[in-house]
């Protein structure tokens, strides 16, 4: 093994190893993406906007069950679909756009570190950053925490070079725009932040390091030009479509959510601390050598000040809001993997080289192994997909058959059914609680396209006329194992399917029987 790996490593050396490089690495963050089912909420809700979008035919309008969803902006979206259409609709295909944008950090990564460092310290920084579990796992879910992610990687990759060229005289144009492009995809991809975050990063950096003269190399006209041009046109006419939309968008869903309380997840301010340290084992180890003044007057010092400047507006934005999840975090991986490869890369040409070349390598192999091991258990212990239920469904439904949720909503069962048409969901939607949930999130929507939401959403006590109204039509049912002790129409018809984790599947027709039974009552 320590022969393979030395072998390994001086391949990386190579100045023809960059294509392979650039290849081993979407192999090796793609190379699961195919084992999992679809996890909930997070990658049914987004990949099932995709797929209600590419179903109903609607390239600008995010859907969720057919109703305008407007929680996040659509490039996630936008790019599923593209998946979809060059791939087919898998599991895999669902979750490339995250595979891309991890990939192209990563990579823009390594090239922009090769540049102003050294082979050694790119090369160590790829094999931190695409190994740590936290990050790998990001490259293989499917929502929008690594898109995001991708992109503000890039905008701070990109603004940085064109800063770094300006100083040493070199055409920095290119660079100026592509960091404008990247920071308008990545509010395309998330929201404000995309702006805000790789904007504050560069800001500071910019000041800490004494470079404010450079704030015009950023802020070129050409590049502000570039900005608006790609960011501005979606918002821009989805409220020219819903005159509410600015205010639901930017005040509620970006603004209320930083600052609120009542947004699912609170945790404590220091919720990440232990995330981002637990999550990148063993890498995370060799930040004990950030403790070393020695490390900040090498000549790993200049450039390390804005990878930590890069790491800290992350960690300290993020740990504002009460509302914390563990994906939000994933922008600051890329500068942690440069500071430790930057310690890494310092105590293998110190006394104790052999020694810690040997530990490198040693959780270099255990850090593959860890990540492998992490997707494998993340298979097994998967639940709540709706994966074999939307099989069965899939495989007996015909294109005029409705689908209906009682008073729940499986975010991938329309996926994995491929339905053709919104589903009824039945709930007590007069009297909802505002939390921040499915309900609320579908009834949201519903204010957008009041048409659409009179259809799908269906009130406990109109479900029973509503299907009373229908002429010899199928219905799936999907509910709670116990939906029958409350549903008369479920209590003598056996279930078509009951998943592991108690969600049942029944068949219901309106045929004349039915009505017999339960319409003559419901007519009363």
């Amino acid at each position: 093994m320590k022969k393979l790996l030395c072998r390994l490593w001086a391949a990386t050396q190579h100045p023809r190893a960059l294509p392979w490089i650039i290849l081993g690495t979407g192999l090796w963050l793609g190379c699961l993406s195919w084992v999992r089912h679809l996890h909930l909420p997070d990658e049914g809700r987004y990949v099932g906007v995709a797929w209600d979008m590419s179903r109903a035919d609607s390239f600008w309008v995010p859907l969720l069950n057919g109703l305008p969803y407007f929680h996040k902006p659509p490039l996630f979206y936008w790019l599923n679909e593209l998946s979809f259409m060059m791939f087919g609709v898998h599991e895999w295909s669902a979750r490339m756009p995250s595979l891309l944008a991890a990939w192209a950090s990563a990579i823009a990564l390594y090239l922009f570190i090769r540049k102003h460092r050294s082979v050694a310290v790119a090369t160590v920084t790829l094999a931190v950053l695409v190994t740590m579990p936290y990050f790998y796992g990001g490259a293989q879910y499917a929502n929008l925490d690594m898109l995001v992610a991708g992109m503000i990687s890039l905008t701070v990759l990109a603004g940085a070079e064109a800063v770094l060229r300006s100083e040493s005289g070199q055409a920095w144009g290119w660079m100026s725009l592509s960091a404008a492009v990247f920071a308008a995809l990545a509010i395309l991809s998330k929201g404000l932040i995309g702006l805000v975050l790789p904007g504050g990063v560069l800001f500071f950096w910019l000041i800490l390091t004494k470079r404010w003269r450079k704030f015009g190399v950023l802020l070129w006209p050409p590049a502000i030009a570039a900005f608006a041009l790609v960011a501005v046109p979606w918002f821009w006419l989805m409220q020219q479509k819903f005159p509410e939309f600015f205010n639901y968008y930017f005040v509620h869903q970006q603004f209320e959510r930083f600052v609120g309380e009542s947004f699912n997840n609170p945790q404590p301010v220091l919720f990440y601390v232990p995330v981002v340290f637990g999550l990148t084992l063993p890498w995370s180890l060799g930040l004990l050598g950030l403790l070393n003044k020695s490390y900040w007057k090498s000549e790993a010092g200049s450039l390390s000040v804005l990878m930590l400047i890069w790491f800290a507006v992350i960690a300290v934005f993020f740990s504002i809001p009460a509302s914390k999840l563990i994906g939000y975090a994933l922008p600051a991986l890329p500068p942690l993997a440069v500071l430790i490869a930057e310690v890494l890369v310092g105590a293998m040409h110190g006394k104790r080289s052999e020694q810690v070349r040997r530990a490198v390598g040693g959780c270099f192999v255990g850090a593959c192994i860890g990540c492998l091991i992490a997707i494998g258990a993340f298979r097994v212990t998967q639940k709540d997909s709706g994966f074999e239920m939307g099989q069965r469904i899939a495989a007996e439904m015909k294109p005029d058959d409705t689908m209906v949720f009682l008073l729940n909503f499986p975010f991938d069962l329309a996926f994995y059914v491929g339905a053709k048409q919104p589903a009824w969901v039945v709930e007590n939607w007069p009297g909802l609680i505002k939390r921040d949930n499915w309900r609320n999130e579908l009834a949201d929507a519903a204010l957008f396209d009041p048409v659409v939401g009179a259809q799908t959403l269906v009130n406990i006590d109109a479900f029973i006329p509503r299907l009373c109204a229908t002429e010899d039509k199928v219905f799936w049912i999907r509910g709670d194992r116990d939906m029958p002790l409350y549903w008369d129409i479920l209590q003598n018809l056996p279930p078509f399917f009951v998943q592991g984790n108690g969600g049942t599947v029944w068949k219901l027709i309106t045929n004349q029987k039915f009505k017999n039974a339960f319409c003559q009552v419901a007519v009363k």
